[in-house]
């Protein structure tokens, strides 16, 4: 899959597309999410950033928001449920 590499938004965060995985980072650190063959999965692993404990809006915001960044560079994703 052709990958745009890294986004930056005007939202204030960023994304960085690496084999089969999605880092998410923001002013609370970097999050890496599982992301294959159009499927986001989401449990985030915090790799960097002081660490924090996710609240479950905080997480879909932040899916919601790397969903729409990969959407934005013409790819489908779904979030996996589970």
């Amino acid at each position: 899959m052709e990958w745009f590499g890294k986004l930056v938004s005007d939202e204030g965060f960023s994304l960085a597309y690496v084999n089969k995985s999605i880092t998410y980072t923001d002013q609370c650190g970097s999050f890496q999410f599982g992301f294959e063959d159009g499927l986001l999965f989401p449990n985030a692993v915090q790799i960097a950033g002081t660490p924090v404990s996710l609240q479950p809006n905080e997480l879909q915001e932040m899916l919601d928001r790397i969903a729409r960044g990969i959407e934005s560079e013409g790819h489908s994703v779904q979030v996996v449920q589970g």
